[in-house]
């Protein structure tokens, strides 16, 4: 036993040290004991897989439910014949993907592990859905409680949907602004933060049967190009690695994530070869990331599809070469057939060893386990849209963004709009109709016109017209919708807006307020509003909370989670009291049942037509003529 000990501690400095980089032995131990049964399933189900049917378990397909016929033949053809174990699920509708989920299970020999991005809720992917929260937002809110309420929620309309599998949270720390790809998609700059809501998220979609895969290793916040379209190169050190960008993931590690997905970038700090991306680099897939880090979970390649890598190896290429690096779950594989060839090919070459492939497709065996697999069950479709639409969930959503509306500044003491009596307040929307739902919960509450430019690009002159309307306010609120989530074109805003914007500050008769609906490193271009409110997503729970909290029936209680500028750090925002005005939300906040409701203003409907019949049977023959 002490000779094992010590040989196995000398591995570790080995591997820390670099000198064992390129080995590729598997790994002995797993963090999650095994039981009996689920021992014995494993062992059944792979002895009862040919050697071509068990590599075919390590495939994750990308598929579509708003496809043609085609595309739904394709994907039968590789769960009939290739055996792959797993389905991405991208576009298209949840009874779609439903039905075609059942379909591609019934012919499957073994049942597939399904997957999806819902890092936000299945509208991330699916239409008829509901949206969450970004992760941006999320880092705005004073209390975790909430991540985990989202996870759980997700997870629910993940399991009633037939998902396994969801590629979220993303843990990485997003220390570059100007980032194009994670930005919003990143709880912020602050690793202990990221960290816990990270964890917090976890927890709330494995405690409720989704495996959570933390991504994108080993940090992909400190880049400024798209590795959708292109190969981010990030410089970086070791030490300012382990310390920022590797935290979050020992802390999900930690936690007992169950999967890691691996980003597309390049990275000098672990291979030389520029085409090495790191999804490809055995440095760091099996160096950093399973010795030196211990990871016993599965590994998940990024979307192999993605320029970053698909402009550098063709399809089934890569596949082999990510094996080789380590990767257990092949993702967004784009030719299966050549894959298994080269992946034939590097077995037979001594690039990748039998027992540790074996190893990797066991792990993938008891996820499905886990996953409750081997007793795999149909989705059920009669009662699907309303399982993922659960007035719950309702509740949690609009929860969040009553944690997160943060007021970021509040120089002249103007929120919450207090001694109404004082105040003539108008509102001019850009980007949304006045008929939006923001515009109709500010009617609620003061008595001036809502002013609407449903184009963010509208001319000038559009803008000239609205400000000859406002002479008899003295307050006036511009909200900015349908804002973008990158630093292009300022987060589209438009330069007119911001024109308009800079007309009204200039006006020392009238104190506005800007509210921004979107990202908060748009802030930047709006930080010399003296009351400015970031509201972070532009959607229906943020324009119903947002004017709730201008007008004090709601607190503010958010934070920005980001660094915007040297005056607006993260950390900045402004507690506002609740003056207990009239609130707009769900019943369930209220502990009452929005069914139930429903059914009490059927019955009163219903009575109330039925009341009008007889009324009118009753006094028709008097009233005629």
């Amino acid at each position: 036993m002490l000779k094992d000990y010590s040989i196995r501690l000398l591995l570790l400095l080995l591997a820390i040290t670099g000198l064992i980089i390129s080995s590729s032995s598997p790994i002995d131990k797993d963090v999650r004991p095994m039981s009996p049964a689920e021992q014995n399933w494993v062992d059944s189900v792979y002895s009862s897989l040919t050697p071509d049917q068990r590599l075919g378990q390590l495939f994750m397909v990308a598929a579509y439910s708003n496809k043609d016929r085609k595309h739904v033949l394709q994907i039968e053809e590789l769960v009939r014949n290739y055996h792959i174990g797993g389905l991405m699920f991208l576009q298209g509708g949840p009874r779609r993907q439903a039905s075609l989920t059942n379909r591609y299970q019934k012919l499957a020999k073994l049942p597939l592990l399904i997957a999806m991005d819902a890092e936000w809720g299945l509208d991330m992917r699916l239409d008829s859905s509901m949206h969450f929260a970004k992760a941006m937002t999320l880092g705005a809110m004073d209390d975790d409680q909430y991540v985990y309420q989202m996870g759980r929620e997700i997870a629910l309309n993940m399991k009633a949907l037939g998902v396994h599998v969801s590629f979220s949270p993303v843990i990485d720390v997003n220390s570059n602004p100007d980032n194009p790809v994670i930005g919003n998609r990143s709880f912020g700059e602050d690793k202990e933060q990221v960290s816990k809501r990270g964890v917090a998220y976890i927890r709330g979609l494995q405690d409720h049967g989704i495996i959570a895969v933390a991504k994108h290793f080993p940090g992909h916040g400190d880049t400024d190009t798209d590795s959708h379209v292109a190969l981010p190169v990030v410089n970086t050190d070791m030490a300012r690695l382990t310390n920022v960008d590797l935290y979050p993931f020992q802390q999900s590690f930690e936690a007992g994530v169950m999967g890691v997905m691996v980003a597309h970038l390049y990275m000098p700090l672990f291979d030389t070869l520029r085409t090495q991306t790191t999804t490809l680099s055995h440095n760091l897939v099996t160096g950093l990331l399973k010795e030196k880090m211990a990871y016993r979970g599965l590994v998940f390649t990024d979307a192999l599809n993605m320029k970053s890598v698909s402009n550098l190896y063709k399809p089934g290429e890569v596949d082999a070469l990510a094996l080789a690096a380590g990767n257990d779950v092949l993702l967004f594989s784009e030719d299966v057939p050549v894959a298994l060839q080269k992946i034939r090919e590097a077995i037979a070459g001594g690039k990748i060893q039998p027992a540790d492939l074996e190893y990797r497709i066991r792990k993938i065996l008891r996820a499905k386990y886990w996953a409750g697999l081997n007793r795999y069950r149909p989705v059920e479709l009669t009662n699907l849209m309303a399982s993922l639409n659960r007035p719950l969930s309702r509740m949690v959503q609009q929860q969040i963004y009553e944690h997160a509306v943060t007021v970021v500044k509040n120089q002249d003491n103007l929120l919450p709009f207090h001694r109404l009596d004082t105040l003539r307040i108008a509102s001019v929307t850009i980007g949304t109709p006045a008929s939006g739902t923001y515009a109709t919960l500010m009617n609620k509450y003061q008595g001036g016109t809502v002013y609407s430019v449903p184009n963010r690009y509208a001319p000038d002159s559009t803008y000239a017209r609205i400000l000859s309307r406002l002479g008899p306010y003295n307050t006036i609120v511009v909200s900015l919708h349908g804002m973008n989530s990158t630093p292009v074109h300022k987060y589209g805003m438009g330069d007119g807006a911001l024109k308009f914007i800079q007309q009204l500050q200039a006006n020392p008769r009238v104190k506005t307020v800007v509210v921004a609906m979107g990202n908060a490193y748009s802030l930047k271009y709006l930080e010399a509003a003296r009351t400015l409110v970031c509201a972070y997503e532009d959607n229906y729970p943020s324009q119903l909370v947002t004017p709730q909290v201008l007008f004090g029936a709601l607190p503010a209680k958010g934070r920005l989670p980001v660094t915007v500028s040297p005056t607006l750090k993260a950390g900045t925002g402004l507690p506002t009291p609740d003056f207990r005005r009239l609130r707009y939300a769900t019943p369930e906040s209220e502990g009452l049942d929005s069914r139930v409701l429903a059914q009490i203003d059927n019955i009163a409907l219903e009575t109330v037509a039925y009341a009008a019949a007889l009324a009118a049977r009753f006094w028709w023959p008097r009233m005629a003529p």
